[in-house]
């Protein structure tokens, strides 16, 4: 068995809340063009997506 010093329990939360980015981020994102950052803004739909799925969670 493999133990690992700096790993931590899960949390019992089973929709835990989901963190915003900020306007900061926002800014920045609205000078990210898709053809340059075309994986960034893949990512940012998956994350777009597990957001919407813990939304569900916490209404159900």
């Amino acid at each position: 068995m493999l133990c690992l010093s700096s790993c931590a329990t899960d949390s019992s939360e089973l929709c835990p809340a989901f963190p915003l980015a900020g306007e900061r981020v926002a800014a920045e994102l609205q000078q990210a063009g898709y053809q340059e950052y075309k994986y960034t803004w893949e990512w940012i739909g998956r994350l777009e997506k597990l957001k919407r799925q813990l939304d569900l969670c916490r209404i159900n």
